[in-house]
Parts: C-alpha cells; sequence; structure tokens
C-alpha cells in the first residue's frame, strides 16, 4: 500500500491525532502510536510522546524562529514540551505498572493539547477538538465515540497501522529535516497568532482550576451535569466576533472572557463593549453581567452590579459557585446587589446607627469614619496611622462589626503578624459589644476563629498570622510563592484588615494583598514609603506619636547617650528572629555596629550607674540608688544575646530569675514575657527582634547594643517602651516608682543618629553638637492640658506645696531642699492628683507659657523644674524656665568671667565641667562620689578629673562648681 493510503488509514483509526495529518505526518504517526501503546506498552508510548515533542520543537522552531524557544519559557507550551522531552527511554521489556500507565496516558493528553495548538498555529481555525480516551482506558465513556474521518476502506485497528508504518517513519524524517525555515512575513503573522494562542492556553488552565468545565462550542450545554461551564465562542453567522469565551452558571449565560495576548492594552479590551448571545444562538443577544480581560497571566474583572463599573485585576478567575452566590444576592437585594454596593446604599454614617461618639477615642472614630468613606467610593486600598496606644485593634473590630452588620460581609480576613497579637485580637473580638447588640458580645453574634487547615468558615471573621496564611497558600513550601488553593479562593472574603501592614507589605508577603479580590484596610503606627505605594497613597487617617504622647496615650523618648566605648562590626545572622521585620533599609548581610566583650560590661556598667541621672524622682538623696526599671535589651543575633545575658548578671550580681533571653529559639517566649510582664524579679530581658509590636507596659527602658539601619524598625523597637501604664500597675512590678513619665533609651552605639527627630525625641545632654538643634514648634494647648493645669493649680491652693522658703528663696538649693522637692513630686504623682513633673510642664509648654532656650535640646522634667511653675503660680516668675537651662546659664556665666580673668579651658576640662553640670541639672545638686560614676568613669572618674585639673586646683574648683551651679 502506498504511504499516503496508509497514512490516511492510520487518521482515520486515531481518535486524537488524525486531524494532524494535512499538516506534519510525523505527528501523527508519532502522536498516534503513543496513544496506542499506551495501555499495554507505556514505556513505548513515552518514548513516542518524546518524538512527537522533538518533532514539534524542531517546526516551532522552523515557523517561529529560534528566539521564540526562549521568549516562551513560562508559557504552557514550553512547559508541556519540557515534560515530554524528558520522558524516558524505553527500557528492558518487563510487565507495565500503573504508575507507568498514567504517566504515558498523561503524556497523550499533552500531545493531543500541543497537537491541537498546532493545528491552531498552522491554520488559523479556532474551532475547538476535544480528547477523547481511547476505550481501553479506564476514563472512557462506556460508548467512546472516534472523530469521524471519510476514507476510501474500512478503518483497521489503530495498532496495526502503526505498526505498518514504522518502515516509513525513517523517510519521513528525512523529509521533515529538508524543510526549510518559514519566511519572514509568515514567520511575523504566526509569532502574533502564537502569542494569542499562548494566552488562551493559559486561560483554558485558569478556568479549570477555578472549576469551570471548559467546553467546545459545538457541545450541546444542557446535556452537561456541572453547574459551571466555559463555552469556546466562535466567529457569529453575521460575521461579527464573538466572545472568547461565555461562562454558563445553571446553564445560563452569566459572563463572558475575552482573551487578548500579552502584547495588548486589557483594560482598551475591556472598555469596548461586550455583547454576547448564547453559544447556539447569535441573535438572542444579551449584556452579560461580568466580564473578564485576560491574556493569561493578567486578569482584569468588571462586575456590572457594582454601583461604578471600574475594573479591577484579580488573580484568577471567581469559581461558578462564587457567581451563583453573587446571582442569588442581586436577586435578593436588586438595590444593593454587590458587597460595595451594600456598603454605599446599606451602611450608615458613623453615629446614625446610635453608636455614640464617646464610646470610641476620637482617633478611632475619625479613623472608621475615613475608611467607610473611602471604600463608599470604591477605593480597594486604605491605610490608617494609629501610633501606639492609640488603639488600632478596637479601631479594626469596630470596622469588622458594621460591615459585617450593616454590609452583610461574608466572611473578614483578620491579619497580624505574630500569635500573640492574634491571641490579642481573638480576646478583643471576644469582648466587644457593639450598639444595637443589646450586650450581646461580637462572637455570639459571629463566628471568630483561627484560620485552620481545613477550609475556612462559612461566615464570620477568620484570624490568621502572616507566615500562617503564606504557608496555607504556597502549599507547605514558602520559596514557590503564592498558588491558587481551591478551598481557600481569592473571593474568599469581603474585607481583609492587616494590622502593622508596614510588614505585610514586604517582597515576601505583599503577595496575599495581590491574591484575595477584596479591599484592604492597613492598620500601622509607621506608615512606610513602600506600604504606602502598596495602598495606592490613599492614607485615610492620621494619628502620629507626638499627638499620642500629647493625650497621654504614649509616653515621649528620652536619649541617654554612652559614648567612647567601641564597637566591632558584625554581620547580620543570615535568618533573623522575625523574618518579615526585614525591609530594604537593612538587607540580609549588612555590617552593623554590635557592643560585645569588654565593651559590653562597661555600657552594662554605665547603665546601671546612670540610673539616677535617668530618673532623678526616683533617687534616694545620699546614696544615688534607683529600682531597676524593666529594661529590654536588643541584642545582634541568639549568639550575641547569650553573651549579654552572662554579662548582665556578672553586672548587676543577680541570677538567672533576674536576666532572661527571649527569643524564638529560647523556648518558651511568650511564659517569659509573662513572667517579664507580671513579676517583681524578672527585671531585664534580652531579645534580638521578636518584641516589636508587643504590649509590654511596665517597661521603661531599652538598651541598644547592636545598630539599626531601618528607621521604621527602629521606631517599632521604641514602641514596646511608649506604652503608658497606671502608676499602680507600676508599682506593683516595679518597687520605688512613682509614674511612668518617659522611655529612656540607652544608646551606646548612637543608634538614634540615624533617626533624629522621629518620633519627637529629646536627650540627655547638654551643651555640644545637639546644642543648636532648634526645638518642634509647639503645639496647640488641648483641653487635656487646661485640665492637667487646673489640677496642678488645685494641688497647690490645697497646701500641698514644699517649705515656704525652698519658693521664696532665690538662692541656691541645698541637699535637704532637694529631699522635700522629690518627696513633693511622689505625693504629687499619687491618687488623686497622678500627675508628673514632666506631664504638668508640657501642659504649660504647650499652652505658650514656659520659655525654653532654643539652643539647648528639651530634656525630661523633674522635681527642681515643678519650683519653677510654682514660683510662677505665686507671681514671683514673669515666665517659668527649665531648671537645667537656668543651671547652664550659670555655668557659662562663669566660664566667661574665668576667661576675662585670663584663664582658659581646654575641650576635655570644658566636657567636665559640662557633665557636672548635667548630672547638677537632672538631681538639683552634685555629690562629690558621683564622679565615680558614669559618665565620668568613662574618663577616669576621681583620677581622671584630678588629672585634668591638676590635684592642687581641682578640689577648689569642684567647690566653686557646685556653688554656682545650684
Amino acid at each position: 500500500m502506498a504511504v499516503e493510503e496508509a497514512l490516511e488509514e492510520l487518521a482515520a483509526a486515531s481518535a486524537n491525532f488524525g486531524f494532524l495529518l494535512p499538516l506534519e505526518p510525523l505527528l501523527l504517526v508519532y502522536g498516534a502510536g503513543a496513544e496506542a501503546d499506551a495501555h499495554d506498552r507505556p514505556k513505548r508510548s513515552l518514548a513516542q510522546a518524546r518524538q512527537f515533542a522533538e518533532v514539534l520543537t524542531a517546526e516551532s522552531v522552523r515557523l517561529l524562529g529560534p528566539e521564540s524557544v526562549d521568549s516562551a519559557a513560562d508559557g504552557p507550551v514550553h512547559r508541556a514540551l519540557t515534560e515530554l522531552l524528558r520522558s524516558s527511554d524505553p527500557g528492558p521489556g518487563s510487565e507495565a505498572g500503573p504508575d507507568d500507565r498514567s504517566r504515558a496516558r498523561r503524556l497523550v493528553r499533552h500531545c493531543f493539547d500541543l497537537g491541537v495548538w498546532y493545528f491552531r498555529l498552522r491554520t488559523g481555525v479556532r474551532d475547538a477538538l476535544s480528547f477523547v480516551p481511547p476505550a481501553e482506558w479506564d476514563d472512557a465513556p462506556a460508548s467512546s465515540p472516534h472523530r469521524q474521518v471519510a476514507v476510501w476502506e474500512p478503518v483497521t485497528d489503530l495498532t496495526t497501522w502503526v505498526a505498518l508504518l514504522d518502515e516509513y517513519v525513517t523517510v519521513l524524517r528525512r523529509t521533515f529535516d529538508r524543510r526549510t525555515p518559514a519566511e519572514t512575513v509568515t514567520r511575523a503573522s504566526l509569532k502574533a497568532r502564537s502569542a494569542l494562542l499562548e494566552a488562551e492556553w493559559r486561560v483554558a488552565e485558569l478556568l479549570t482550576e477555578a472549576g469551570w468545565t471548559v467546553r467546545d462550542d459545538s457541545d450541546a450545554p444542557n446535556e452537561l451535569p456541572v453547574r459551571g461551564v466555559a463555552m469556546r465562542g466562535t466567529a457569529q453567522p453575521d460575521g461579527a466576533a464573538g466572545p472568547d469565551y461565555v461562562l454558563r452558571v445553571d446553564g445560563q449565560p452569566v459572563g463572558t472572557v475575552a482573551v487578548r495576548p500579552r502584547s495588548e492594552d486589557l483594560r482598551a479590551a475591556m472598555a469596548r463593549t461586550f455583547e454576547a448571545g448564547t453559544p447556539s444562538t447569535a441573535s438572542a443577544e444579551r449584556r452579560m453581567t461580568y466580564i473578564y480581560a485576560t491574556d493569561g497571566v493578567r486578569v482584569l474583572f468588571r462586575n456590572g452590579d457594582d454601583p461604578e463599573l471600574r475594573p479591577r485585576e484579580v488573580f484568577t478567575f471567581h469559581q461558578p459557585d462564587t457567581v451563583a452566590r453573587w446571582l442569588r444576592e442581586a436577586a435578593t437585594d436588586p438595590q444593593a446587589p454587590t458587597f460595595q454596593g451594600r456598603v454605599r446604599h446599606r451602611l450608615p454614617d458613623l453615629g446614625d446607627d446610635g453608636y455614640p461618639q464617646d464610646s470610641l477615642w476620637s482617633v478611632q472614630y475619625e479613623a472608621v469614619r475615613a475608611f467607610e468613606s473611602s471604600l463608599r467610593q470604591g477605593k480597594r486600598r486604605a491605610m490608617a496611622q494609629i501610633a501606639v496606644g492609640g488603639g488600632r485593634m478596637v479601631t479594626a473590630v469596630t470596622a469588622a462589626h458594621r460591615l459585617l452588620r450593616y454590609a452583610r460581609a461574608r466572611r473578614i480576613l483578620f491579619l497580624v503578624d505574630r500569635v500573640e497579637l492574634e491571641n490579642q485580637a481573638l480576646a478583643t473580638f471576644a469582648a466587644y459589644s457593639g450598639p444595637g447588640d443589646n450586650g450581646r458580645k461580637f462572637t455570639e453574634s459571629y463566628r471568630v476563629e483561627r484560620l485552620g487547615p481545613d477550609a475556612v468558615p462559612s461566615q464570620g471573621v477568620v484570624v490568621s498570622t502572616v507566615p500562617r496564611l503564606h504557608n496555607a497558600l504556597s502549599t507547605g513550601n514558602p520559596a514557590s510563592g503564592v498558588r491558587y488553593r481551591p478551598d481557600l479562593p481569592p473571593e474568599s472574603f469581603d474585607l481583609v484588615i492587616a494590622d502593622n501592614c508596614h510588614r505585610s507589605v514586604s517582597p515576601r508577603w505583599r503577595a496575599l494583598f495581590d491574591y484575595f479580590d477584596a479591599p484592604v484596610l492597613g492598620l500601622t503606627a509607621t506608615p512606610t514609603d513602600r506600604a504606602l505605594e502598596v495602598f495606592q497613597g490613599n492614607l485615610v487617617s492620621s494619628y502620629t506619636f507626638e499627638q499620642a504622647v500629647a493625650d497621654g496615650r504614649a509616653v515621649d523618648v528620652t536619649i541617654y547617650r554612652i559614648g567612647d566605648l567601641p564597637t566591632r562590626p558584625e554581620r547580620a545572622a543570615d535568618t533573623l528572629e522575625e523574618e518579615f521585620d526585614l525591609d530594604v533599609e537593612e538587607p540580609l548581610g549588612h555590617r552593623r555596629s554590635v557592643v560585645s566583650g569588654k565593651a559590653l560590661h562597661a555600657a552594662l556598667r554605665a547603665f546601671k550607674e546612670g540610673l539616677p541621672s535617668m530618673f532623678p524622682e526616683r533617687a534616694r538623696l545620699g546614696s544615688g540608688d534607683v529600682a531597676l526599671p524593666k529594661t529590654v535589651v536588643y541584642a545582634a543575633n541568639d549568639q550575641h544575646a547569650d553573651e549579654v545575658v552572662d554579662a548582665v548578671r556578672a553586672v548587676f550580681g543577680q541570677g538567672p530569675g533576674f536576666c532572661q533571653k527571649v527569643t524564638l529559639k529560647g523556648g518558651s517566649p511568650y511564659r517569659l514575657l509573662s513572667q517579664f510582664r507580671n513579676t517583681v524579679e524578672l527585671r531585664i530581658i534580652v531579645v534580638v527582634d521578636l518584641l516589636t509590636g508587643t504590649d509590654i507596659a511596665p517597661v521603661e527602658c531599652l538598651l541598644f547594643l547592636r545598630d539599626v539601619k531601618s528607621s521604621y524598625r527602629f521606631f517599632q523597637m521604641l514602641a514596646v517602651g511608649t506604652r503608658p501604664i497606671a502608676s499602680a500597675e507600676l508599682r506593683a512590678v516595679t518597687p520605688g516608682a512613682s509614674a511612668k513619665t518617659q522611655c529612656v533609651v540607652v544608646d551606646p552605639v548612637d543608634v538614634a543618629r540615624h533617626h533624629a527627630g522621629q518620633p519627637s525625641t529629646t536627650r540627655k545632654r547638654g551643651r555640644g553638637k545637639d546644642a543648636d538643634e532648634a526645638p518642634a514648634p509647639a503645639a496647640a494647648a488641648t483641653v487635656d492640658d487646661a485640665e492637667v493645669m487646673e489640677l496642678w493649680r488645685s494641688f497647690l491652693r490645697a497646701g500641698n506645696d514644699p517649705a515656704q522658703e525652698v519658693i521664696t528663696d532665690t538662692g541656691g538649693l541645698a541637699e535637704g531642699d532637694v529631699r522635700r522637692l522629690r518627696s513633693w513630686a511622689e505625693s504629687l504623682a499619687r491618687p488623686p492628683h497622678g500627675l508628673t513633673a514632666e506631664r504638668i510642664w508640657s501642659a504649660y509648654e504647650r499652652a505658650g507659657v514656659t520659655v525654653s532656650d532654643h539652643r539647648r535640646p528639651r530634656a525630661p522634667k523633674g522635681p527642681v523644674d515643678l519650683l519653677a511653675l510654682a514660683r510662677y503660680e505665686a507671681g514671683l516668675e514673669p515666665r517659668p524656665r527649665p531648671y537645667r537651662d537656668q543651671v547652664f546659664d550659670r555655668l557659662d556665666a562663669w566660664i566667661d568671667h574665668q576667661e576675662r580673668r585670663g584663664r582658659s579651658f581646654d575641650s576635655d576640662q570644658v566636657w567636665w565641667m559640662e557633665h557636672i553640670a548635667d548630672c547638677t541639672a537632672a538631681g538639683g545638686h552634685f555629690a562629690v562620689a558621683s564622679l565615680d560614676a558614669v559618665p565620668f568613669t568613662l574618663r577616669g572618674g576621681t583620677s581622671g578629673f584630678l588629672r585634668t585639673f591638676g590635684e592642687q586646683d581641682a578640689v577648689q574648683l569642684l567647690d566653686e562648681l557646685r556653688s554656682v551651679l545650684a
């Protein structure tokens, strides 16, 4: 028999590859051979499949050019060809196993799909061809139909024809190899067609993955027992181009899909009017509700029921069950058929629903209102800045409650960055009771639970950490990125709320926001540039750290520098304790300054000896002792943390219960944090990055033994110590404390040099490089400030003042005077007044009553500063001035007087005098014993002072300075 006749018989016998005969006979032979051998001789089938791929790869290069192989490396055609080319060579004869058969059958389907792609590429015909499983396959229907091909004599068995053509394969291959490349014009046209075919293949995969059954236009839709069908369209009888796919749900057409090559503008494609008829009748046209435009990578979606028809990019197609639910909701409420419509028409303004404004803090009230306004406008991303202490959790829960109740949100995702904050969120939801709920708690009306390994609940709130969600969407392999998960599809949530969103938008995690087809509300205390970019610059409200301090919801930060300590550079660990704290400003592997060895012990001694100047109100006169505040030490890595723990215990002479390392590797971190928060014994914890964002209100000191390059991470670290705490609660864990008025940052590595000015940080230092810094403009006095000033005045009117001679005497303060002032300040800090010198002075400062020297940085106020305010209220001073300004004015005047008399001082001597003035300003007097404490011990203590000024003049100079400065 002639070869041509044998090929025609083979084409007729093959149910799936006969259509390739007019285009390339070799593809027919290898495809039909793989099909015939898949059941009984799967290894031979695999070899045939590989040869099919070799021929098609060579044909692709001939038609499209060599560069086409690289340009389509990430496409479905390339993936299918690669899998075929990797199929094994036929091995020694052995009995075929089920795994071999399964693989052979899968690769036969790949051959068929590639053959359809090649057919469309060569002919331009869009008619779809369906794969027909051979009768002996397990998944073949009971009566497996063959594609009908007219031949001149009856069809013989497929295997027989494959065997007969074996001897001709060599001749066919030789003829194939002699084919010349396509002409340039033809190649350009084929490349354009290939791009569209790649897109169509991708789209079919995406539709199938989302649960749609992809069918040909010629299939009878009413006979398909499935909910969602994507019908491939064809050209209409009138010549007009129809949609590439028509989506049917329960037999009814509901949407269309337009497929475009990757080079085409999808938004322009969607801007056109999409009208589609039913697949069988072009004249029965109707406008579809759900419109998609895609290139197989990007998917744009427009819901015709939304109030504003804005296309938005989605991760993939919505599932048929989702579309069916949307149709039911639209039928139930035609005026507000979608979630966005219900937000606009069913969500009342905050306050109109009976929600009393005073039940929320003003910052919370305004943040919820601003977010809802943004949501009504159809904006998909919104960010609210709420500083530590502003109540981000309550803000988020309030927004979720209102959207569940009024906008009938089906499910809301609440994202946090660690397990402890997840527990706090669950507790906040459980304790929340909204207006109109008759006292019922949130969890009594709506389901609230953690994201688990199974499908998410049908409705309510799902709380998850960012890593857990990412792990769920990356199938346990974080390196693989976010992938489609059928039981957690992109349309799972109506709203995503991300707490501490500045971390979630890192390159590793931000894909979570792009995965879900839902508006996102981000809450953060520090809105980074990257976060603003992800949230499209839509910062709907802002409550800064400075405002929180002014409102008493946070305490200000004081920088206590310890200079002249050597540091060593060390590379950051390859894996930090908190991976999602990383950002572009501090990449892995950068070199940072670390305090260790002898310098570490010196820094700890300086910290211990400097406590009286940090907390002058607590220093016992004469002894200089101050109870160690709760302190967090930031180490560079886990090994450094171990070194720090040993050094702390040695310097303070304490055992294991005094200082502990708290890291993810240390075991029981949350138990140790609870112990640190609630007991007296554990005074210091050493961490790497674990505590950023954790609420431990008793913390008053932060010690940085490593540099931090990122400003945003630095301020998150500071936030650990800026939360206020009731005086009684503070005294319960820190005996001797009266009130928390500041967070002291002990800074031996000068980390604050990167981040000056944010937030409003003050510096405990006299004249020097900070002396020329102008103070920030005073904020306007608030009602709260007026109340503070009135409480202070009532305290004075009640006779609560030190001895009258202390107020009226304009001379220096004696040690007894300072002792009385400290006792006076302690009584003021106790109930019912609960005021501190810092809080009172700040109120007067914002009211414009006080006057400060702009050449000197602002410092925390102590008992001696209260004396200036008492004199002002008694009419003895026109404008109260900080005690530190007065001390340094006296020092400046004394130095000028000495210079006019011909006596000069070098820079080292000026250093000693300035620091003596600094100690005098902090404590009200200067004790000689202080020369053997920080910061003087850094320059030799008493011996260093004597060497600097000479033993004969040093004692006289010190006595004169103490008299002049007091």
